[in-house]
Parts: structure tokens; sequence; C-alpha cells
């Protein structure tokens, strides 16, 4: 590799990292939030919380590679601009398409990582974060109930209230149960209840003291009434169920599929490695500054531009998920226009750029 692509790699580089550790934690911080602010979060310990954040953004870098990579080319390049140094190696005779070439060069690697992550990473990652979703709302999570909020489980028809939680011993006050069993319903009230490791697994055991319970047959003959000084609850657990997400269907099997979704799913997969590369060419063009307008100044022209992009490649993959479009084009029409749209504007880098030096 030659001393001024060597140069304009590093230049571009040294950003890349800094904005990609930028665009990370904005985006974990996002979801972190979101997951905490959700109300299903209450059935999420800080540990699965965690690993669902960790997981989504890793599925998240599949996009904000690109675009750091976009960001950074237009930064780095930007500075040179500023610094007079991009008219001094044109002065030189230093051709525009040793420009593109180190940019391309630099991007090489970073369109590998793109297409491992979105052909690989991304749905494994989605099954692990959905299992862990799926683990969390199966489990019966005593410890992290919320006071005087009801915590409901459709699937096993069940409902627990606690007016006190003691999370540190594991503990319940207050406690009002209501379980729809197969024969019949069940209503307890206790003063205390604590969850016990059960022998049978797939079931909770939870023990409960002083308290009340009522048994309502649903045939209205045989209804009792049990006051207790202790009680032991079996409560059977629902088992956790993914089921099919294309998501995290492998991308072999989105090959074999014929579903409109899945096409979209494997497209929008095969075409990010294209668009990652695509995207940091656009950036050379996109950075050129005038003298004494600084580095950042075309950092919103770049968002705008990255803005079109992104909602043009979202409407192409809708049409092809609700079989608006066929395969061909697909969402590919998008990654043609950035083709032409580059190539007319290389085009143009060359007639204003002088020829190469044979020096």
């Amino acid at each position: 590799m030659l001393l001024i692509e060597r140069y304009l790699i590093a230049e571009v580089g040294r950003p890349l990292v800094a904005v990609l550790c930028i665009l990370s934690f904005i985006f974990a911080s996002y979801i972190a939030g979101r997951y905490l602010a959700d109300a299903l979060s209450a059935t999420l310990g800080m540990h699965a919380i965690a690993l669902i954040v960790v997981l989504r953004t890793l599925i998240a870098l599949e996009v904000l590679l690109p675009v750091a990579l976009y960001v950074s080319v237009v930064i780095g390049l930007g500075r040179l601009y500023n610094d007079h140094e991009m008219t001094v190696l044109s002065a030189v005779g230093i051709s525009s398409l040793r420009i593109y070439w180190a940019i391309f060069l630099l991007a090489l690697p970073v369109v590998l990582a793109v297409g491992a992550l979105s052909l690989l990473g991304r749905p494994w990652a989605y099954q692990q974060a959905y299992q862990i979703e799926a683990r969390a709302q199966a489990q019966l999570p005593l410890d992290q109930l919320s006071p005087g909020r009801f915590y409901v489980d459709a699937k096993a028809e069940r409902m627990i209230l606690a007016q006190d939680v003691d999370s540190q011993r594991g503990v319940l006050r207050g406690v009002l149960i209501y379980d729809r069993g197969t024969h019949e319903t069940r209503l307890i009230r206790a003063q205390q209840a604590r969850l016990v490791p059960a022998e049978q697994e797939g079931e909770s055991l939870l023990v409960l003291h002083n308290g009340v319970a009522y048994a309502l047959d649903r045939s209205g003959s045989e209804d009792r009434i049990l006051h207790f000084g202790e009680l032991s609850l079996h409560l059977a657990q629902p088992q956790p169920e993914v089921g099919y997400k294309r998501k995290a269907a492998s991308t072999a099997a989105l090959v074999r599929s014929d579903e409109a979704a899945e096409l979209a799913e494997l497209q929008w997969r095969l075409s990010l490695p294209l668009t990652t590369l695509l995207l940091a060419l656009f950036g050379v063009p996109l950075s050129r500054t005038p003298p004494r307008r600084g580095r950042f100044s075309k950092i919103l022209l770049a968002a705008l531009v990255y803005t079109l992009i992104y909602i043009a490649s979202s409407i192409a993959r809708t049409w092809v998920e609700h079989g608006a479009v066929a395969a061909i084009p697909g969402i590919w029409w998008v990654d043609a226009l950035m083709l032409l749209a580059l190539a007319i504007l290389v085009s143009r880098d060359m007639h204003k750029w002088p020829r190469p030096s044979r020096a």
C-alpha cells in the first residue's frame, strides 16, 4: 500500500472507533431505557435486561457500523479539506481515484464484518433475545414484583398481588393470589409468602403463612374455605415458547422460503454489505469542504443524504414484505440508484482533479 493511501486510511480510521462507540452507547442507553420503562420489564431481572441490551446492540451494529464509517469519512476527509491538505494532494497530481481507492480499502474489512453480522450474528442474537424474554415471562418473578401492582400470567391464568415486597429476602407481604385451575378457581389471601425451590422441574413452590384459601368449584357444588397457618402451593409454570420468528430464522432457511416477508428479510441481510461500501464511497464527495468552512460543515448534508437513503430502504423493504414489489427489483433498486449517483459523482471528480502523476 502506498504512502498516500496509508495516510488517508489513518485519518479516516481515527474517528471511526470514536463515532462507533458513541453511537453504540446512545443505542444501548435507548434500549435499556425502553425495557426499564416497559411494563413487561417487571418480569425481567437486571441480568436478563443487561443480556438483552447487549444482544440488541449487537444486532444494531449491522447498521451502526455503516453509519460510523460514513460519518468518519465525511469528518476525516473534511479535516483534510479544511487544512488545505487535499488542495496540496491535487496540486502534486494525486488522482481522485486514489482517494476512492483508499476509502475502499478501509471499508473492505467493515463490509466483511457487516456481512458476518447480518447473515450470522443477526439471527443468532435475535434467537437468544427471544429465548431470554420467553424464559423470563414463563418464570414466576416473586422477587421482582412491584408492591401494589398486579402480576398477570395469561397463559397460566394466574394473578398475584403483594402489598409489600422484600426483594432481599424473597418475601411477599399482604398477598392475594387468583389461580384458575382445571376444575376449580382458587382465591388465596395470606399475610406472608416466600418462594422456595421445587423438587419437580417446571413448578414453583410457594409457601404461604397465616391466611385463608377459597376453593370455588365451577359446578357450584363443592366450594371450600380453608384457614391455614402454613400452606404450600405448587404452581405449574408454562414452558417458554419462542415460536417462529423470521428475524431469528437462519439465512439458509430464508433462502428456501417463498414468503414475501422472508424474502424481504433475506434481501435486507444481503444488501447491508453493499450499502456499507456505497455509503463509505459516498462520503468522499460529501466531505468536500471549502477552506475555512470547518471540518463539520458537511455533516448536516451528509445526515440528510443518509436519512433519504434509510427512508428509501425502509419503503423498499415494506413493499417487498407486502408483495407490492417482486423479488426483482426487490429492495435492490435503492442500491442501484446509489451506485448510479456515485458513478456520476466519481466521473465529475475525475474531470475536476488532475490526472495521475507519472512521478
